[in-house]
Formats: C-alpha cells, sequence, structure tokens
C-alpha cells in the first residue's frame, strides 16, 4: 500500500474514536475533493488554535477568550454545571432548558488511558467556586458526568474536593432505567443510579 495513503491514516487514527477503517475511508474521501476543498480545509486546520481558543471561564470554544454563554447577563450565574466535554454542553443548550453556567473539566478521570485528577480543570473549578461564592453567596453545581466508571469517579472527586467549602450545594443528573427497558439486562451502576435517585 502507499506510504503515504497509510501516514495519513495514522495521523488521522490519533483522533479519538477514529479506528483504521474510518481513517481510510476518510483519506479516500478526501482524494474525492477538490483542490480549493482540500487546500480550506489544510488552511484551517493550521490556523485552529489562532481562531479557535478556549473560554477563559468555562472552557468552551470561544473566539475571542470568553464564549456566548459565560458573556450572556441574562444567565443564571449561581448555577454551574459541570461537564466532561464541550460536545456535552452542546447537548444541554439543544435542550433549552438550562440557563445557567458551565464548567468543562476536559476529561473524566481515567488512569488507566493516563487521565489524573491533575490532568484535568479542577483547580480552576475550586478557584471559580470560590470567588462565586464569596460574590454572589450560595452557589448550585450540577455534576453532569457521564453515567460511566471514570464519569461516577469524577463526579465523586468533584463532591469530595468541595465538600468542605461553605455555600455549595451539590446536585446530580438523575439517572435511571430508559424507558422500554428490562431490569434483567441493567448493568449495575445504571440500576443503582434509579434507586439512588428514584422519585
Amino acid at each position: 500500500m502507499n506510504q503515504n495513503f497509510k501516514h495519513i491514516v495514522s495521523l488521522l487514527r490519533k483522533l479519538p474514536g477514529v479506528g483504521p477503517r474510518q481513517a481510510a475511508r476518510f483519506v479516500l474521501s478526501l482524494m474525492n475533493k477538490s483542490d480549493t476543498e482540500l487546500e480550506e480545509l489544510g488552511t484551517a486546520i493550521t490556523n485552529l488554535r489562532t481562531n479557535i481558543s478556549f473560554c477563559n471561564i468555562c472552557f468552551n470554544i470561544s473566539d475571542n477568550h470568553i464564549c456566548g454563554v459565560c458573556s450572556d447577563k441574562k444567565r443564571d450565574r449561581t448555577k454551574i454545571m459541570v461537564l466532561e466535554k464541550v460536545t456535552d454542553l452542546e447537548s444541554i443548550e439543544k435542550t433549552g432548558l438550562y440557563r445557567g453556567l458551565y464548567h468543562i473539566l476536559g476529561g473524566a478521570i481515567n488512569p488507566i488511558d493516563g487521565v489524573l485528577p491533575e490532568n484535568l480543570r479542577l483547580r480552576e473549578l475550586d478557584t471559580r467556586i470560590s470567588n462565586t461564592t464569596k460574590d454572589l453567596g450560595e452557589v448550585e453545581l450540577i455534576l453532569a458526568t457521564n453515567p460511566n466508571t471514570a464519569g461516577e469517579t469524577t463526579a465523586m472527586y468533584v463532591r469530595d474536593m468541595l465538600d468542605k467549602k461553605d455555600n455549595v450545594r451539590i446536585t446530580h443528573l438523575a439517572r435511571g432505567l430508559a424507558s422500554g427497558s428490562h431490569l434483567e439486562y441493567i448493568d449495575e451502576i445504571t440500576l443503582k443510579n434509579a434507586l439512588e435517585f428514584r422519585k
């Protein structure tokens, strides 16, 4: 096989969730694009860090170091939802139900993958909570990590980290059984959450 093709496939495989077949499909698809489209994509990737940055407050995607959510004065500043990734924020925003602020950790604690607490934006969260409670009084911190082992570990770590702070009420997104599911096929974490957060 062509070495240049293999090289581009190996570069694309470094992206999260991209396997060898998907990377090869991407390369084949790109080969069918016009030179103009390829040049546009190449320029966008080259200028990625210049044109796109993270919000200095919540670490959402931003183009001027403060994102649209943090700069919106109508948002409830006494609510901060803790998320793992920017894509989680997009999902919450699509519901139109949440009008508070966010804090994106940049992942979840997972020692097997080399992600430790110091690799996440936990120190920034701690400082932010301290400043917010000083300015506004009580703050609700909504833990919205994924309902898997890494997400639950991260939520527990955040809870323990902020446990001694005054004026911080920690809540968790409700979790439980999906409609139409069967108890015998439900994993332990889902059943535990269904019992713990029952109405």
